[in-house]
């Protein structure tokens, strides 16, 4: 849901506007958008159309366990989903649809229930645009990308706007990725008075793709591992060891969002419905399990998904300070069949896992913030959460019913000294949750809610005007970390973890014309006990740095533009013992192009310095079928090469 910009509460917190947003290059992956989010990094892997990897905060987060992501106020997280907990599949997102984003770090946040303990993001969509386009793209690798928007005239109290996305691409790969993806989305308003609106939203999105998958660095020529023999024959880096991997995912979803504001208050309801159908096909340990017929796996995961959110706001003044009074409700339910396949070049040889699984949540929170001073803010805040899950297994394995609830405080406070300087500190407790099947095993079953608390002192200060600077340690203990099992492709809990770290975070804007950002973090990841193989969480981040420049200014009828962003991520334990290393790297990307009148042509140059890199990193226990015995090294799948994309659009009004 739309509304004001939040005054922050902690120095990691932003709010980012469309003038930023559109001097940053213009990805075709609606999940590089959260990487405007300072620390936020993101990888793909698998295909294109799968959801992205996300790291943040010493997480590992895989495709959103410790995430919450959010469009317009819809939670994106899916619970107890068949290829993870917490599948955060972005792509639905038109990136040119998107006006501003708000980014959140740490559980402090009384609004954010489920997943939202390394942070959160919400992505604001538009309601109208100033101006109608076509974008066309062309490209390496079969490249190609078209984007219509319309936003038609319906009267005063109208706004609308639709737009249709459709992509494809086959990659760098020995198979080609053959990605083909659809995306509609339609938003209209009306004003139903001046503070008061009424918004309807559908979108719909369709994608089919081939993986690569991740193959083992052993088998590929040239590279090897120095601990693992070389194996009897090897493959190019774009090549597979599957080629049937892959997978298919539509999603659509209604939307129906009110706001009404006064002067002294704001009530702001949400109604959202989704369907939802996701199909994978991957293979991560060959020939370990099932010499002869191999081990790739299907997951499948078919869901209807409704929930609402209804909050109020009240501003009061009492002895001289301002109190702003915040209560909340949220509730949703995700009904689920979840399926888990043992498959031969796509093609079922028996069943795994057959579950139907229905998930309940309902929050309550409530919020006050004081502003005792012009240089002192104070916020409490208490949430309260109950998740009930009920799973029927088909195969009468594991069925049951689990409920737990879990309440989280929360408080913040704000020093401001002087005009340009804040100091904040934050507390407070969250959760995440674990995968259903897994809470109702008979053995060795899952704890429903994970606690989690996070603690985090930041300073920000603005020494002239457009430069904003900001540093912020936190800590945040968890009572169990959700870990990757790359033999399964699932998450699995596991021991209590510790994080902690540095944020260095800085962004300057010139004007409406040059933008700069940077943002370095340093982090370590343990868990609280060594359980006898090392204490290093796998795969979390040590180091990540992303930064870039900016420019869009008119020259008259001309309007040049261009950016150049580098992010780079530090080598990280991929086991506990750190015996085997997920290895970094730095990439460039660079755009450049100009308007004139209404048409603008440009061109993207990504991987700019052509770096050989692994996109995706995970140790995992494989055999492959010339290999006498299972090997436990590093699988990857390989980062693109130097990639050429040419883009033109035409504007109308």
């Amino acid at each position: 849901m739309h509304g004001a910009r939040e005054e922050p509460g902690a120095a990691s917190q932003v709010d980012i506007g469309p003038t930023e947003l559109r001097l940053r290059p213009r990805s075709e992956r609606s999940g590089d958008l959260v990487e405007a989010v300072p620390g936020l990094f993101t990888a793909q892997h698998a295909g294109g159309g799968k959801a992205d990897q996300y790291f943040l905060r010493g997480f590992d987060a895989d495709h959103g366990t410790d995430v919450a992501f959010f469009v317009d106020g819809m939670p994106v997280n899916l619970p107890s989903h068949a290829h993870g907990q917490g599948f955060s599949d972005l792509h639905f997102v038109i990136p040119e649809m998107v006006v501003g984003l708000a980014g959140y770090k740490g559980p402090y946040y009384a609004q954010f229930g489920d997943f939202a303990t390394a942070g959160a993001v919400n992505l604001r969509l538009g309601e109208a645009l100033s101006e109608s386009f076509l974008r066309a793209e062309v490209g390496q690798y079969g490249m190609r990308r078209a984007v219509v928007a319309e936003s038609p005239q319906l009267g005063e109290d109208w706004h609308a706007v639709v737009a249709m996305e459709v992509a494809h691409q086959d990659g760098p790969f020995v198979h080609p990725e053959d990605l083909g993806r659809l995306n509609l989305y339609a938003r209209m308003t009306h004003d139903l008075g001046p503070r008061s609106r009424l918004s309807l939203t559908w979108m719909s999105y369709g994608s089919t793709w081939n993986g690569s998958g991740q193959i083992p660095a052993r088998a590929v020529c040239g590279e090897g591992e120095v601990q693992n023999p070389p194996p009897a024959r090897c493959i190019d880096r774009f090549d597979a060891i599957d080629p049937s991997e892959g997978g298919a995912t539509q999603r659509h979803s209604a939307q129906v969002a009110l706001t009404t504001r006064s002067d002294a208050a704001d009530l702001t309801a949400m109604l959202y419905l989704v369907r939802y159908r996701f199909t994978l096909w991957s293979d991560f340990t060959f020939a370990a399990r099932d010499p002869l017929l191999g081990d790739e796996i299907e997951q499948d995961d078919d869901r209807w998904v409704f929930g609402g959110d209804f909050r109020a706001r009240r501003h009061d003044h009492w002895h001289g300070m301002t109190l702003t009074s915040t209560a909340g409700v949220q509730a949703r339910n995700d009904s689920t069949e979840d399926q888990l396949w043992h498959d031969q070049a796509r093609a079922h040889l028996s069943a795994t896992s057959l579950a139907g699984v229905t998930e309940s949540t309902l929050g309550a929170f409530a919020e006050e913030e004081a502003r005792i001073a012009s240089w002192l803010r104070l916020v409490a805040s208490a949430r309260a959460d109950r998740v009930d899950v009920n799973v029927e297994d088909h195969r009468g394995n594991a069925s049951g019913v689990a409920g737990k609830m879990q309440l989280s405080p929360k408080w913040m406070a704000v020093v401001t000294p002087v005009q340009a300087l804040d100091l904040y500190a934050d507390w407070g407790r969250g959760f995440h949750t674990n995968d259903a099947r897994g809470v109702v095993q008979p053995r060795s079953a899952a704890t429903l809610i994970v606690p989690a608390t996070g603690y985090e002192l930041g300073v920000r200060v603005r020494p002239v005007r457009g430069l904003d600077l900001a540093a912020a340690t936190f800590l945040l203990d968890l009572e169990s970390e959700l870990a990757l099992d790359g033999d399964t492709g699932m998450t699995q809990p596991s021991g209590r973890t510790r994080r902690y770290g540095l944020e260095l975070t800085g962004r300057w804007r010139f004007g409406s014309w040059f933008f700069a950002d940077a943002a370095a973090t340093f982090t370590h990841a343990e868990y609280r006990r060594n359980a006898g193989n090392g204490s290093a969480v796998a795969l979390a981040p040590t180091r990540t740095f992303i930064a870039g420049v900016g420019i869009m200014r008119q020259l008259g009828e001309w309007t040049p533009f261009g950016s150049v962003r580098v992010k780079s991520i530090a080598d990280r334990p991929a086991t506990p013992d750190a015996s085997l290393v997920a290895q970094g790297y730095t990439l460039i990307n660079a755009e450049a192009g100009a308007r004139w009148r209404d048409l603008e042509l440009g061109v993207d140059v990504l991987n700019l310095l052509n770096a050989t890199w692994r996109e995706a990193q995970f140790a995992t226990t494989s055999r492959l079928a010339w290999e006498p015995a299972a090997v436990t090294g590093i699988n990857y799948a390989p980062g693109w090469p130097v990639t050429i994309l040419a883009h033109g659009t035409y504007y109308w009004r």
